[in-house]
């Protein structure tokens, strides 16, 4: 197969760049784009997928060929929305958060990990962010706001967020840059000298949900909805964790909400009062 010239891929990213996505959301788009090289996007997305293949894989398929039709091809957006076929694909399990005992089986594994990975994964939690935000962070985006330490850094749909750090956060960050950080201006660094990648940090919990067989099907995303659960536990409101989160709606921020057998009897004995 044909791969896209490096014309059709400069276009696609300066493309990708104007809608504001991560650098780690148009490296995953430009990888699809070579995938289906010079043959028709659309074709290629129909023959690709089936009511079999999981949804969460369907999406950025058809995220990367609508965007490619309007770098590539011209379309406008709405003109390249009618081409899409539709995501009918496998759903993908639920995603709760991980409970208190879980989620400390879990930092005791991943303190077993080396690092970055090990300050990344152990980072997550505790701040909710995304995946592909922590892995693209650079060392000029830890700030001190306010007399608070944080990243302060352009997240997803291209908004500058300020992501304050507790305090065992900030110990964790603290001593990976005292120890383990090889300098430069990326904070996680993969090989030859780029951020280390989202796929390296998702191999990593799976392998940690393989050893481990209360934390089966682990992954990034998991530790986002664990984060919310916990401040809602801890009493913060509704508006405050969209903010943290970095939603647009809070309709988005109420679904990552999972209260346990726990909070759920709390709220009931307050009616017994």
């Amino acid at each position: 197969m044909a791969e896209s010239s490096d014309r059709d891929l400069l276009d696609l990213d300066q493309h990708l760049k104007n809608k504001g996505l991560l650098p780690q959301t148009r490296r995953q788009y430009s990888s699809i784009a070579r995938r289906i090289g010079k043959r028709d996007p659309v074709e290629w997305l129909q023959e690709t997928i089936d009511p079999q293949t999981p949804i969460g894989t369907i999406l950025p398929f058809r995220a990367a060929v609508k965007h490619l039709l309007v770098a590539r091809h011209g379309l406008s957006e709405d003109e390249a929305q009618e081409l899409l076929p539709k995501a009918r694909g496998r759903s993908c399990k639920l995603r709760n958060s991980l409970s208190p005992e879980e989620l400390e089986l879990y930092n005791s594994a991943v303190r077993r990990r080396s690092n970055p990975v090990r300050t990344i994964l152990l980072l997550l939690p505790l701040t909710g962010m995304r995946i592909g935000e922590m892995c693209g962070l650079r060392v000029d985006e830890i700030d001190l706001h306010q007399g608070v330490k944080g990243f302060l850094f352009r997240g997803k749909g291209d908004k500058i967020r300020f992501i304050p750090l507790g305090s065992k956060a900030a110990a964790i960050l603290d001593e990976y840059l005292e120890k383990d950080h090889v300098g430069g201006k990326w904070l996680f660094y993969g090989y030859r000298g780029f951020p280390l990648t989202t796929h390296s940090v998702r191999k990593v919990t799976r392998e940690i949900g393989r050893e481990v067989p209360e934390l089966a099907g682990l992954c990034p995303h998991k530790l986002r909805h664990t984060f919310a659960t916990n401040a809602i536990r801890r009493g913060m409101d509704l508006k405050n964790l969209q903010v943290l989160l970095g939603h647009a709606s809070i309709e988005t921020t109420a679904r990552y909400l999972h209260p346990d057998a726990q909070m759920l009897f709390d709220a009931l004995a307050l009616m017994d009062d």
